[in-house]
This record gives structure tokens, C-alpha cells and sequence, in this order.
């Protein structure tokens, strides 16, 4: 059999894949700066876009180098942010309000806004929600710590923000991680369940590093992308390669594996 050669059809599409563009709205936070990291050791040949919204503010948070940009974006305004996006491939929202009133106008809106300018960008939307986001869940403590002592109606809106993607007709994937820690990560076996029950096999927590490994995975997985919701949470493995690791994030996209459109 002949070999491809440099110029054929087939390497020119790889390519062209491994030279798209991602961005991270919120990349400033400590989740979307794991995310910006994943990204980066994941395409290799790619470029990442730290949105932030104020670009001054946060330009040393990332590495000097020309596959990093960072882009000034806010999420509040949709021409912004719209512009902040276009041309990439797959968009990861990492933001969230920071302020004690601001959840409606960024966990809700500015998602919304997010989702409507990643659908103009033909891309991929990949959203870090939360675990207990949903309304059944109003009564649980930690639900009614984060909706009404951490920030106002913080949940309610993350809810609210998560349904105006579905709305929209972006392709996208829903994250909801559990308690969220500084832990390195890529140690760990992945737990995800659908429904918004609460803890995974007795597992609450995550690292954003694992989280961030999660969803960069779903930007790897074209059928991630087919409205996926879901619970996440992460049980040490200390012992773990990273081959290991590697399979066991595959693993959660794989067929089968999670059902699209489950918003419960």
C-alpha cells in the first residue's frame, strides 16, 4: 500500500483540527486558568484564548508564550463577547459572577450570551455548571448555603443560565462538577450520573484540574457535544498512570455511557 503523503487529504484535515482555535471565558478564575493549561498540553498545535474582562488585569496569570492570547471579553455584552469567540472551534465558560447580586447577569445572562455567540461561531459550548443546580434540589444544605449565603440566588441563575443553552441551539455539553478543590488532579478515577442526585459513589468533591482534564475531553468528543448533561466528582487513585488517567476520561464519553438532553 502506498503511503500518504505530507500534502494528502488526510493530513492537511489533521492539520487543519490541530491548528483550531479554543477559548476559555472566565479564564482569569481558578478553573478556567486550569482549563486554559489543559488545553494547551492537549493541542499542542492549537491557540487559547483566555477571555477575561480586563485583560491588563490578568495577563501575567498565563504563560508567555504565542499560543496563549489573552482576549478582553465580557460575557455581559454579546457583541463583546461574540467577538471575543469567533473563529474558534470549541468554547469552555468558566465564568461566574463576583459580586454577592451578580449571578443573574453572568451565571444566567451573560451564559446566554455566551451560548448565542458561541452558536454564531459554529463551536462547540462546554459549560461548567454545578452539582445541585437543579430546583428539586432547593432544600438541600449545601444548595441553600451556595443559592443564599455565598452569592444571591447563585444557583437558581446557574439553573436558569444552563436552560438558555439548551435553548439555544448551540452544540453543548453541561459539566456539573461536585465541590471543587485545589488538588493537582490526573490521579483520580472519574465518577460522573445523571439527574442531579447529589454525591457519586460517595465522592463529592473534584479537583478544577480534573474538571478542567473533563472538559477539554468533551471538546475531543464530537458526540459530547450532542447536549450532554451531567455530575462529576473524582475518587483518588494514587497509583494512577497517566495512560490510566487518560482512558479512564475517555471512558465517560463513551457510547452508551451518558444520555443527551438530561436536565433533571
Amino acid at each position: 500500500t502506498a503511503m500518504k503523503g505530507r500534502d494528502s487529504p488526510e493530513e492537511r484535515e489533521q492539520i487543519q483540527v490541530m491548528a483550531q482555535e479554543y477559548a476559555v471565558i472566565g479564564a482569569g478564575g481558578k478553573t478556567g486558568q486550569a482549563c486554559v493549561s489543559r488545553l494547551l498540553e492537549v493541542f499542542p498545535e492549537s491557540r487559547v484564548r483566555a477571555i477575561v474582562r480586563d485583560s491588563a488585569k490578568y495577563a501575567s496569570l498565563f504563560p508567555k508564550q504565542p499560543r496563549v492570547v489573552v482576549v478582553q471579553g465580557d460575557a455581559t455584552d454579546l457583541s463583546s463577547i461574540t467577538l471575543a469567540v469567533g473563529g474558534c472551534a470549541g468554547v469552555i465558560w468558566a465564568a461566574s459572577g463576583k459580586g454577592w447580586t451578580t449571578a443573574q447577569a453572568v451565571d444566567c445572562l451573560g451564559l446566554e450570551n455566551a451560548a448565542k455567540a458561541t452558536k454564531a461561531a459554529g463551536a462547540h459550548l462546554v459549560v461548567v455548571s454545578s452539582m445541585l443546580v437543579t430546583p428539586k434540589n432547593w432544600l438541600r444544605p449545601m444548595r441553600l448555603i451556595l443559592n443564599n449565603v455565598a452569592k444571591w440566588r447563585l444557583m437558581d441563575h446557574k439553573f436558569a443560565g444552563e436552560q438558555a443553552v439548551r435553548a439555544s441551539g448551540v452544540p453543548y455539553t453541561i459539566v456539573r462538577p461536585g465541590g471543587l478543590s485545589n488538588a493537582p488532579g490526573h490521579s483520580s478515577a472519574i465518577l460522573t450520573a445523571q439527574g442531579d442526585h447529589g454525591g457519586i459513589q460517595g465522592s463529592y468533591q473534584i479537583s478544577r484540574m480534573d474538571v478542567a482534564a473533563v472538559c477539554v475531553e468533551a471538546l475531543r468528543n464530537a458526540a459530547a457535544s450532542n447536549g450532554l448533561t451531567f455530575e462529576c466528582v473524582a475518587k483518588p487513585q494514587p497509583d494512577m498512570t497517566p495512560a490510566q488517567y487518560q482512558t479512564g476520561l475517555a471512558a465517560v464519553f463513551a457510547p452508551g455511557q451518558l444520555q443527551p438532553n438530561h436536565a433533571a
